[in-house]
This record gives structure tokens, C-alpha cells and sequence, in this order.
């Protein structure tokens, strides 16, 4: 249990604790660094205090039993590699206030099946590979505010639909981000295709 005199959970501070199976953050941490809790194995969730604005690199990779994360509205930006190699991570809800997830975010999450982002999302960018080889999931659904896509954002996404919120494809866009070409419905296609009312 972390003291509310805490304010930030530095680089490596847990790193490799493979028999770590819970922790509190208190309310007083506003970060969380590089590789805090990476390979720290034995972990099966966590929840981040709404005080956290910023996930570090890698600070839950290989957290091999990790089974569900919540990420407040607090936070703006998700690291490299923050959650790569959760390869028990089944579900994710991306908020609102999130502007950024960068490269390699999600990448071999293979038991991910659901990435769900708030309503009126401020999300600008997605990394290369940040959700490469997912291969669970099935759906997702790119928020309109999205201007960049980093390369290979879903190679080996082997099963994905992609609905996007935009019209079409942003100029911002790398062109080979959706290198598995995986199924696209752009605007009124997506709402089309999900039963939803299209867009004006």
C-alpha cells in the first residue's frame, strides 16, 4: 500500500516483482514512470487514481495476467509499449480526455477483444503498431478528432473491422496504417453498417 505522500511511482520501481498480485495507487500519484510495473507478472488488475495525467513507457508491459485496466479522465497520454505484452488483457476504455497513444501502446495483446473510446474522444494520435497483433479484437471504432495514425497501427489484427467517425481518410494518416488491410467503413458506411443513424 502506497502512502498518500506519494506523488509519483518513479522508473523500475516494481519492475520484475513477478509475485506482485495487487497495489493501491493513492490519490496523491499525478505520474507513473517508465517500466514501473513491467513483468510484474502475478498482477491481475489495477486501477489508476483520476490524480494520474501521464502512463510512462512500458510501465505495464509483460504483465502477463493483467486482466483489466481502468485508466481515469484524468490522464492525456498513454506511452510506448505502456501496456504491450498484457497478453490477458481482454477489454480497454480509452477517455475522453486521452489526446495521445503512442507507438507500440498495445501491441500483443492477443486476448484483447474490446477497445471502447468516450463519447466526444480529444484523441489527435495513434502510434505505429499500437494495437499490432491483437488478434482478438474485432472491432474498433477511430474517433473523428483522430488526425494522425502512425504505420502498421493493426498489422495482424487478423480478425478487425475498423468503423472510422470521418468521412474519409485524414491527410495525417501514414499510408500503409492499415497494412493488413483490414475491412474499412468510413462515415455514412459506418453508421450504415452498425444500425446507427448517419451522419449529417
Amino acid at each position: 500500500v502506497i502512502p498518500n505522500s506519494v506523488t509519483s511511482i518513479a522508473l523500475y520501481a516494481f519492475v520484475r516483482c513477478t509475485s506482485l498480485e495487487s497495489i493501491v495507487i493513492p490519490n496523491s500519484v499525478t505520474s507513473i514512470g517508465k517500466y514501473a510495473f513491467s513483468s510484474c507478472s502475478s498482477l491481475t488488475n489495477i486501477t489508476i487514481p483520476s490524480s494520474v495525467t501521464s502512463i510512462g513507457d512500458s510501465a505495464f508491459s509483460r504483465c502477463s495476467s493483467l486482466i483489466s485496466i481502468t485508466i481515469p479522465s484524468s490522464v492525456t497520454s498513454i506511452g510506448e509499449w505502456a501496456f504491450s505484452w498484457c497478453s490477458s488483457l481482454t477489454s480497454v476504455v480509452i477517455p475522453s480526455s486521452v489526446t495521445s497513444i503512442a507507438l507500440y501502446a498495445f501491441e500483443d495483446c492477443t486476448q484483447l477483444q474490446s477497445v471502447a473510446f468516450d463519447s466526444n474522444s480529444e484523441l489527435e494520435s495513434i502510434g505505429n503498431f499500437a494495437f499490432s497483433n491483437c488478434s482478438s479484437l474485432t472491432t474498433i471504432t477511430i474517433p473523428n478528432s483522430v488526425t494522425s495514425i502512425g504505420e502498421d497501427a493493426f498489422s495482424d489484427c487478423d480478425s478487425l473491422t475498423i468503423y472510422c467517425e470521418t468521412s474519409s481518410e485524414p491527410i495525417g494518416w501514414a499510408s500503409n496504417w492499415n497494412y493488413s488491410d483490414r475491412p474499412v467503413y468510413w462515415g455514412n458506411e459506418w453508421h450504415y453498417e452498425k444500425g446507427v443513424p448517419t451522419l449529417n
